[in-house]
């Protein structure tokens, strides 16, 4: 099989499995916002998907990874609000929550799949 976003894309693993993606294109704020929002759903029910679509489980070190993975991937798209993504990064890591503003920026950001029939 080959291998998709997880959780970017009307194509992605979450877009096929659960029926909602973040929006595509380059790392912003709220597009990380979005990203750690479906990270700490995916904590809090304790599973998530690889790049194969598959389920496994959503650890603390899984969940910490793909957090900080998202400021990984702004500096490499040459983002210019990778700073304010690693604050709030780190903000998520400690407290396990999204502030109000950046809870408010996820839901713009968080698509869901309508089905035509």
């Amino acid at each position: 099989m080959e291998k998709r976003s997880i959780y970017s894309g009307p194509q992605s693993c979450y877009a096929i499995a659960e029926g909602i993606y973040v929006e595509g294109g380059r790392m912003d704020l709220a597009k990380a916002a979005a990203h750690l929002y479906l990270h700490m759903r995916d904590l809090e029910r304790g599973f998530t998907y690889d790049h194969e679509c598959r389920r496994i489980k959503m650890t603390p070190e899984l969940f910490e990874a793909r957090s900080k993975f998202l400021v990984k991937l702004c500096r490499e798209q040459g983002g210019s609000d990778c700073d304010e993504i690693e604050k709030l990064v780190n903000y998520v890591l400690k407290n396990y929550e999204l502030p109000t503003w950046a809870l408010e920026q996820a839901r713009r950001k968080i698509v869901k799949v309508t089905r035509l029939m």
